[in-house]
């Protein structure tokens, strides 16, 4: 049945804006460049998948006829966006073509039968746990920076892991991150429900995953939220995300932090140890980032050097009464990590020259960055 409605402009371009970077990913399969419209009585339900990620968005809609088809979402979004009317109207018309009538202006636009169109993947919602979108979006703000680039040899890496966590009678969810040069725990604690969460000892999430989960916490304060055996599943009233997790086993984390001791520890104000180093990363050679970090007595100096332009120098007063330190690190993950904190004062724990650096913070409870040093 051909369908024709009319929608609110803004809840159009706010649904299929969020569908932008699932839908534009290129595919073999032409119908994933679409967006599927199920039109119901009183609403639209527009559905986009690459086959890893798929996105239910529900809309409000004036319905004179329902109906089904898939149209191209880059170009709706397109047409919403630079739409001037509040009110876009949508009718199916002879072989699969659609005419859009946005106050002045007239579209046609063709569209493809939903026969070919990818089921959505079913799910258990009785499995489901309400979480706060705050909780997700801080583990994911303090560990999405380190996830590995899919160039990665260890494919694993490209994902985060996240686990449940037991200690004191307390459940903990925590989130971990590596590229293989540095890794990146954030820990939040969650109520008793999350008991009822089936989650395995290693539940990764692919980096697209891990960002499409964040811009879903970006609207919403809280959902449904469930872990199964292939998928992980977010669902609020008007919206439902589902991701295939990625099969594999993450590194042994927990046996590198171990191995870390407390000592060498060095108290930096953050925001002054932020500030040195982007002013040292201005020198640094652009592939490596490399930078010289000497710790002496209250003193820390940073140094960097680029074989065209010169080199650069920095420093500033620390808490730190120890042995002196000298090592290379890239400067680009000090800044990464520092910029998610919001604590005052950090605290970096150095074995020896040749150790990795541990940062904590009191001001971030839950977080632990590891960063692996570098010759220079």
């Amino acid at each position: 049945m051909a369908f024709q409605f009319n929608v609110e402009r803004d809840d159009l371009l706010k649904a299929i804006g969020s569908q932008q970077n699932i839908t534009n990913k290129k595919g073999t399969l032409a119908i994933l460049a679409n967006v599927l419209l199920e039109v119901d009585s009183d609403r639209v339900v527009l559905t986009c998948t690459d086959l890893e990620i798929g996105l239910k968005q529900i809309i409000p809609a004036e319905v004179f006829e329902t109906g089904v088809l898939t149209l191209p979402a880059k170009k709706l979004f397109e047409v919403a966006r630079e739409s001037g009317s509040t009110t876009i109207s949508f009718k199916e018309i002879d072989n699969f073509w659609v005419e859009i009538s946005a106050g002045s202006s007239l579209y046609r636009l063709a569209g493809m039968v939903a026969d070919e169109f990818p089921q959505f993947p079913a799910y258990n919602e009785e499995k489901m746990v309400s979480i706060e979108s705050d909780i997700l979006a801080d583990i994911i703000d303090k560990t999405v920076f380190s996830i590995a680039q899919d160039k990665e040899n260890m494919f694993t890496l490209t994902a985060a892991l996240l686990q449940k966590v037991e200690k004191d009678n307390q459940l903990f969810l925590k989130m971990i991150t590596s590229d293989g040069h540095r890794l990146t725990v954030m820990t939040r604690e969650v109520d008793n429900s999350f008991d009822k969460l089936n989650m395995n000892t290693g539940t990764l999430i692919p980096r697209r995953g891990v960002q499409e989960i964040r811009k879903f916490c970006e609207t919403k304060t809280s959902f449904l939220f469930g872990i199964e055996e292939k998928q992980v599943v977010l669902k609020s009233e008007d919206s439902l995300l589902i991701i295939r997790l990625l099969k594999g086993d993450f590194p042994d984390f927990q046996s590198i932090v171990s191995t870390l001791s407390k000592e060498n520890s060095i108290n930096i104000d953050r925001l002054r140890f932020l500030e040195g180093l982007r002013r040292i990363n201005l020198f640094t050679e652009d592939l490596f980032n490399a930078i010289k970090i000497d710790i002496q007595e209250n003193k820390i100096i940073l140094t960097s050097q680029n074989s065209d332009f010169g080199s650069a120098k920095d420093e500033f007063d620390i808490d730190y009464v120890g042995v002196n330190l000298s090592l290379g690190f890239n400067c680009r993950y000090f800044i990464e990590s520092l910029q998610v904190l919001e604590g005052k004062t950090i605290i970096a724990n150095i074995n020896n020259q040749e150790s990795p650096c541990m940062i904590t913070s009191e001001g971030d409870v839950g977080f632990l960055s590891v960063i692996m040093p570098m010759k220079i």
